[in-house]
């Protein structure tokens, strides 16, 4: 389990206009989530598995309180590894208290990118330890 914080704000609007409210929309939520397991899976892998060697196939999101623009946490473990295929869940945080939860499922595809490629003997390794990792310090 890794913890990544940092500042969560507004981009401009497509007409170029500065947003002014403090809330923070689910969309802008699920994009910080994404930039952490990415984060993660550049420490973790390095080249070996990158985010552009992956598909997303599910995503799903349970928001428990509202989000504003400022510094979020987004705590970041890899729960589950398949032939294929592995899932992250990003628990965000402001101010100490939990915001959302974000499960991010991801598959590894072929360089066609459209059929799916099974991890390599290599990634399930260094997959499989920090999902080891991951139960000894979450529980199954």
């Amino acid at each position: 389990m890794k913890v990544y914080t940092g500042p969560i704000v507004h981009r401009p609007e497509r007409d170029g206009s500065v947003v002014e409210n403090a809330h923070v929309p689910f969309f802008l939520a699920m994009e910080y989530s994404a930039a952490a397991w990415r984060s993660w899976l550049v420490e973790a892998c390095g080249d070996l598995l990158t985010a552009g060697d992956l598909g997303v196939v599910d995503v799903s999101a349970q928001f428990s309180r509202e989000m504003f623009v400022g510094e979020v946490s987004a705590e970041v473990a890899l729960v589950r590894l398949g032939s294929s295929s592995l899932a992250f869940r990003v628990v965000l945080q402001q101010d100490g208290v939990v915001c959302a939860v974000i499960t991010n499922v991801l598959v590894r595809l072929a360089p066609d990118r459209k059929k799916s490629l099974p991890l390599s003997a290599e990634q399930r390794a260094v997959l499989g330890e920090l999902l080891d990792e991951t139960r000894s310090t979450l529980g199954p």
